[in-house]
């Protein structure tokens, strides 16, 4: 058991998720943004910290950051600053929950390794919904040993935990799946379009496929709050999406792969974040498909 866990990124899912860590352990929290971390407090308890220094003491920290980027930043520092895996004692784990690439993963766990620290790359899936529900699905690479130690916390913000393999294989996972969303939301996004077109009743339309063969995650959880009743805030981002989609795109590259629909998937989600307003949903990309067909909007 851990007594004190460290939780870092308090985004869209990591301000939900922290909430079910609640008499857990003592909980350290940052952000970047103070009054997040505040406010996570109040749900949680702990303590939010104003530098990454004062985790040095947590048995276990959370990652939960938009990019391998930023987690490099997190845990090697820069610009004069220490990163937080040498403020960390031997003997402490890193638990990386982000949307980061697997070759990242594998060099933290490497480094973290060389100074006694454990590290296992834990990535999720169920959006905003899920997080807020504790009912994530929640994919995990590394050691049994170094699983079986995290699966107490990972518990208790998912309902489906699973280990995937050695460090890394975590997010190779759930850009895997994440490209396969995508597709198949480019699918929905099209089909839903050319119905339209024709004069189909888009709520008409989607209680069919629901009932039918063409049922998908995107037509049960997205299509009707997004899509139909025209929100387009299903509350994941289209540069996360296209991230995601990317990273999965590099391990089809790294396989030899020609994956003729998926790189088809991958230049249109590309084609989108590039003509969207910046912080746009990833639904807006039903929204192109009904522009392109001169829908009106």
């Amino acid at each position: 058991m851990f007594k004190t866990v460290g939780f870092v990124g308090l985004g869209a899912m990591g301000s939900r998720m922290v909430k079910h860590l609640k008499g857990a352990a003592d909980i350290l929290i940052y952000d970047t943004d103070s009054a997040r971390a505040s406010e996570a407090v109040s749900h949680v308890g702990g303590r939010a910290v104003q530098d990454l220094s004062e985790m040095a003491g947590a048995d276990a920290v959370i990652l939960m950051l938009p990019t391998s980027a930023v987690v490099d930043q997190v845990l090697h520092g820069g610009s004069g600053k220490k990163g937080l895996l040498e403020h960390l004692v031997k003997g402490a784990m890193v638990i990386d929950m982000s949307s980061s690439a697997p070759t990242n993963s594998v060099a933290n766990a490497e480094t973290a390794a060389k100074l006694g620290i454990s590290f296992i790359d834990a990535p999720v899936s169920g959006g905003i919904k899920g997080a807020e529900a504790a009912s994530l699905a929640i994919m995990a690479g590394g050691s049994q040993a170094e699983y079986d130690r995290a699966l107490p916390l990972l518990k208790k913000m998912g309902a489906n935990v699973f280990l995937v393999g050695k460090v890394g294989a975590g997010h190779a996972v759930k850009a895997l799946n994440n490209l396969l969303a995508a597709t198949t939301f480019v699918a929905a996004s099209e089909v839903f379009a050319v119905g339209a077109k024709f004069g189909l009743d888009p709520s008409t339309m989607l209680k069919v496929v629901n009932a039918s063969s063409g049922q998908n995650f995107q037509t049960t959880h997205v299509w009707e709050k997004a899509v139909i009743e025209r929100t387009f805030s299903f509350g994941f981002a289209l540069a996360l999406m296209e991230k995601d989609v990317r990273v999965a795109m590099s391990l089809f590259d790294a396989m030899g792969s020609d994956a003729l629909l998926s790189r088809t998937s991958a230049g249109i989600w590309a084609k989108a974040l590039a003509s969207a307003t910046p912080g746009s949903d990833m639904s807006i990309v039903a929204k192109q498909a009904e522009e392109a067909l001169g829908l009106p909007q």
